[in-house]
């Protein structure tokens, strides 16, 4: 017998008898809540420990049952999945019909590639529960193990039956459905399957890149070129996605700049000046990355919709341009100096100096085309339009462009863009209430007040993408609440809002999906594989696009294991392990785990940017791997909510708008309970 054997022999060999424990020893109970508090305090094998040593204290009892469970998750997230097996074995003895356990059991032979046994265990689960979430589940994972017994025509079909009656697993059922469509030669089904997936869930990172290699395969050349150029945006210092975008662009005929998904616009959608506030105003900079620095623009043009001046840092006005002319601002390598041009390209100013665009009817509309942007990725390039005033700061070969502009002018496109297309007039009027307090609350922080601005346009500060992109709605919705923002003690910082809690938030406001109240591993694992309930305020009435409020990734490992080796040198990756949790479940940090060495990454920007290029919906999942040999195969991550779950929920305010008619006011005192909403309405 091996030394693992031997030991979990006696681990699980049952007590002779069931006596209370000693006087000065502890009991089951408070050893079984150390290790929920070790778990959550990111020490899992402690944690590990101490739920085997509770089942070994209450052998035959709940208590016991419950301990192995928790001990045969955390052992199936930490790579071991042979001794997950033993626990849950152990764990069948007194729960032979328990479902879940012969889903985890399933899992766990996934994890070592046993695919019959792992059918026998999947379709013993499926004949013990008419819960449909866990019938949903234990088929996905009976589909992956047909893949590796009867192949990918069987593996289709079973899929298809979860893409078409799930929604909550219709995007990775879609994901593997591809799959075996490519190893069935059929790739143009493949394509098809995963812009389904991407349709659903526009942040599956993982299908973005199996369709870029798709495409590349059928010889789809500019498809291909456009979604690795995409990837590259994201992920700037992935090489492969650079590499694959530069020679497939030879591919593509014609102006590059017109063949993505930026905003092109040839004309301004304002074609008069606008109602220009007299309120607060701030200096907004433009083409801005995620860390809130803006990109140098080589060049851009501009079209006003009045006539406009140029106004010189040092020298006053020095030029003058009429209304509708596109004029060029461009910085000239050859004799260093940055020169506006008017429409048939003769220099009209030329400079060292710091100018202003100014419309000489205040609420002018200056349209910003065709922006040459000096970033690796991870900017929008689109054309935009802003009213108030362009200040073209120099930078070393171009510009830095900002908007000062009155808050109340950009609020409308911010709501516009942070609602997702939300058309009900209270859910908008509350969102405007949260990001003007959001607004204002930023500019008082004064922190980018070294860069000599107050804000930047993306979701570093508040992403903004131009005038152009406000709603008619979302002005009536701005304007019918001007002036009024969230006041009182325990004030959220600066009007944080969050996609989609995903039914709760983090101070405590229940959206009708709240975490167990006993948050254990087995727990949170079951939690979210749950479907969300039907009445769940942030559930969108389609639910086929719930990718917000619950989501699955299936990650392979090659690319994780990339942006980790630029800065850390883990070797090939071994493992991930999630550690600290939040008292809500949220992870705080994991450890990746490599043959050179591991690292530990903490804060949700960093685990996000790690895993998926930072487009990880919220720090609220599980992650457990699944091996080929001696190394993950693929990682199987199961999710809550998008964003971090802080302040106003927006999904959830469409819902209490929309399906229960609630008033702005009583969702901003839903989600900021003891606060207030002050300032006087404005009329538009």
């Amino acid at each position: 017998m091996t030394n693992l054997a031997l030991l979990l022999s006696l681990l699980l060999a049952p007590s002779a008898a069931h006596a209370a424990p000693r006087a000065g020893m502890e009991s089951p109970e408070s050893v079984y809540a150390g290790a929920v508090r070790s778990w959550l305090d990111g020490r899992p094998d402690d944690a590990v420990e101490g739920f085997k040593y509770a089942a070994f204290m209450s052998s035959g009892t709940p208590l016991a049952a419950a301990a192995m469970r928790d001990a045969a998750v955390l052992l199936a997230e930490a790579g071991r999945p042979q001794e997950a097996l033993a626990w849950l074995e152990r764990a069948g003895i007194s729960s032979e019909e328990d479902p879940h356990a012969w889903y985890e059991k399933g899992w766990d032979l996934l994890a070592v590639e046993d695919h019959a046994g792992a059918r026998r265990a999947l379709e013993r689960a499926l004949t013990l529960t008419a819960d449909q979430d866990l019938l949903a589940h234990a088929r996905f994972a009976l589909a992956m193990a047909e893949e590796g017994l009867r192949g990918p025509s069987e593996a289709i079909e079973l899929y298809r039956g979860i893409y078409q009656s799930y929604p909550y697993l219709l995007v990775p059922a879609a994901v593997r459905i591809s799959r075996n469509f490519e190893l069935l030669k059929k790739r143009q089904h493949s394509v098809t399957f995963l812009k389904e997936a991407l349709l659903y869930d526009p942040r599956n990172f993982q299908a973005a890149i199996d369709l870029a290699r798709v495409y590349e395969k059928v010889d789809y050349h500019v498809p291909a070129w456009q979604t690795y150029y995409t990837l590259a945006e994201i992920d700037p210092r992935e090489k492969f996605f650079s590499k694959k975008k530069e020679r497939l662009s030879k591919q593509a005929k014609g102006d590059h700049r017109n063949l993505f998904y930026w905003t092109r616009m040839a004309w301004p959608v304002h074609t008069n000046p606008v109602k220009l506030d007299r309120g607060d105003e701030a200096d907004i900079a433009l083409f801005a990355g995620d860390d809130g620095v803006p990109a140098t623009v080589r060049s851009f043009s501009f079209i006003c919709n009045t006539p406009f001046t140029i106004e010189d840092s040092r020298l006053g006005r020095t030029a003058e341009g009429p209304a509708g002319s596109q004029w060029t601002a461009a910085y000239n390598p050859f004799n260093r100096i940055y020169e506006v041009k008017d429409t048939v390209a003769n220099a009209v100013y030329s400079t060292r100096n710091t100018f202003r665009l100014v419309p000489r009817t205040p609420g002018g509309v200056i349209l910003i085309k065709n922006a040459d942007v000096a970033a690796d990725g991870g900017v929008n390039r689109g054309d935009r339009e802003v009213t108030g005033e362009l200040l073209v700061n120099l930078r070393r070969e171009g510009f830095v462009l900002i908007n000062r502009v009155p808050l109340e002018n950009v609020l409308p496109a911010m709501t516009a863009r942070a609602s997702e297309g939300d058309r009900n007039p209270e859910s908008l009027k509350a969102l405007s209430v949260v990001l003007r307090t959001r607004l204002r609350g930023l500019k008082a922080s004064m922190r980018h007040s070294r860069d000599g601005f107050h804000l930047c346009d993306s979701h570093h500060c508040q992403r903004f993408d131009g005038i152009n992109t406000e709603t008619g709605e979302a002005a009536d919705a701005s304007a019918s609440t001007r002036g009024q923002v969230i006041s009182g003690a325990g004030l959220p910082q600066a009007g944080e809002y969050t996609p989609s809690c995903g039914g709760f938030t983090e101070s405590g406001v229940s959206d009708l999906n709240p975490l167990p109240k006993d948050l254990t591993p087995f727990s949170l694992s079951r939690h979210l594989h749950r479907g969300p309930p039907d009445n769940m305020y942030c559930l969108p009435p389609d639910k086929a696009y719930a990718s917000d409020a619950a989501w699955t990734l299936m990650l392979e490992p090659r690319w994780i294991e990339d942006r980790a080796n630029r800065t850390r040198k883990i070797g090939r990756l071994r493992n991930i392990r999630t550690l600290g949790r939040s008292p809500s479940g949220k992870v705080l940090s994991i450890r990746l785990e490599g043959t050179a060495g591991s690292a530990e990454i903490k804060g949700f920007k960093e685990i996000s940017e790690i895993l998926s290029a930072g487009t990880l919906r919220s720090p609220l999942f599980t992650l457990r791997p699944l091996f080929k040999g001696k190394f993950p195969s693929m990682f199987f991550v199961k999710g809550l909510g998008t964003g971090e779950g802080r302040g106003y929920c927006v999904a959830g305010a469409k819902g209490l708008a929309g399906g229960l008619g609630w008033k702005y006011r009583e969702i901003l005192r839903h989600y900021f309970p003891g606060l207030t909403v002050t300032g006087t309405a404005g009329n538009r």
